[in-house]
């Protein structure tokens, strides 16, 4: 049956110091910030997290912090994948070891596996250092360049992976996506992972949504979920379109970059981002500030930058 993950979960960043060191001690903010909005799930360590810009030492300290703050309330999803496959079976034992709900790993994205096999050779010894904590895909093609059909690639992993409970398709393959959604009958949990298309998850179906936005924006999707429940789809629309206008402002500055700086418009300082990654300047936080700030899309007013 399909895991953990249902529902609103947002991805956490990755806290930092001015110096680009962890600041651990603000994953508590993020918590905070988190119930107050309903939120009973977190998907950590993820794309948002800045996994591939992180030692391994750094990934377990993070890890460790987010299970010791979420306690008893806050389930913790854990993203474990990596390039290297032995890092990644590190990882997924260690998740093992302090008790998350469930891991995921993202497909390696250096040496690109093209073959659905080849795929499932590299998650299987992952997934059994995790066992027997639920398992999901992380599928993302555009950070990966892995492109393979998901629906096919369960199908294979299935035998092999017992604890693969679902997956988390960051893909704008809704064909594919319904495949996966169909598959045995509704057997495993699918999250999709493109914020902006959120109501399109609704309507095929789908599990929950796993996304970078629920972390600051969560009223607009929780005010959507709302209207499809009653039926009211005109307003359900008018709800994504203001998730588009605050995506599409948020990509115009840097999406990961921006996302960083709107948190410390909620008073959730998480620092800078870690290079390749630039930046926002002090104009540019500025400017995202005043294009956001009229959006009716926070659970708390956006403090204007100093």
């Amino acid at each position: 049956m399909p895991g953990p993950m249902t529902g609103l979960i947002p991805a956490p960043h990755t806290p930092f110091h001015a110096d680009g060191s962890l600041n651990l001690d603000a994953i508590a903010l993020q918590a905070e910030l988190f119930r107050e909005c309903g939120l009973d799930t977190v998907f950590a360590g993820g794309t948002t997290g800045e996994w591939s810009s992180m030692t391994l030492d750094e990934r377990r300290a993070v890890a460790e912090r987010w299970r010791e703050v979420g306690g008893d309330t806050l389930k913790v999803v854990l993203h474990v994948g990596a390039n290297c496959q032995a890092d990644a079976v590190a990882l997924a034992a260690h998740a093992r070891e302090i008790g998350v709900a469930a891991v995921s790993a993202v497909a390696p994205g250096y040496f690109k596996p093209t073959r659905i096999v080849d795929l499932v050779d590299f998650w299987e010894p992952i997934a059994a250092a995790a066992a027997p904590l639920p398992f999901y895909i992380y599928d993302f093609p555009g950070m990966t360049g892995v492109s393979l059909p998901m629906s096919q690639v369960i199908r294979e992993a299935r035998p092999r992976i017992p604890n693969l409970v679902g997956l988390k398709f960051t893909n704008s393959d809704f064909v594919e996506i319904q495949q996966c959604i169909r598959l045995d009958d509704g057997a495993y949990g699918v999250l999709l992972g493109f914020d902006e298309c959120y109501l399109v998850g609704l309507a095929l179906g789908m599990t929950g949504s796993v996304g970078n936005t629920y972390n600051y924006a969560s009223p607009i999707f929780r005010r959507i979920d709302a209207a499809f429940a009653k039926g009211d789809f005109e307003a359900a629309r008018r709800e994504q379109r203001i998730a588009v206008d605050m995506v599409k402002v948020l990509q115009e500055f840097g999406f990961q970059a921006a996302s960083k700086a709107v948190m410390g418009m909620l008073g959730v300082d998480c620092g800078p981002v870690r290079p390749p990654v630039r930046n926002l300047t002090r104009a540019e936080t500025l400017s995202l500030w005043e294009k956001l700030s009229p959006l009716d899309a926070f659970p708390r007013p956006l403090r204007k930058p100093e």
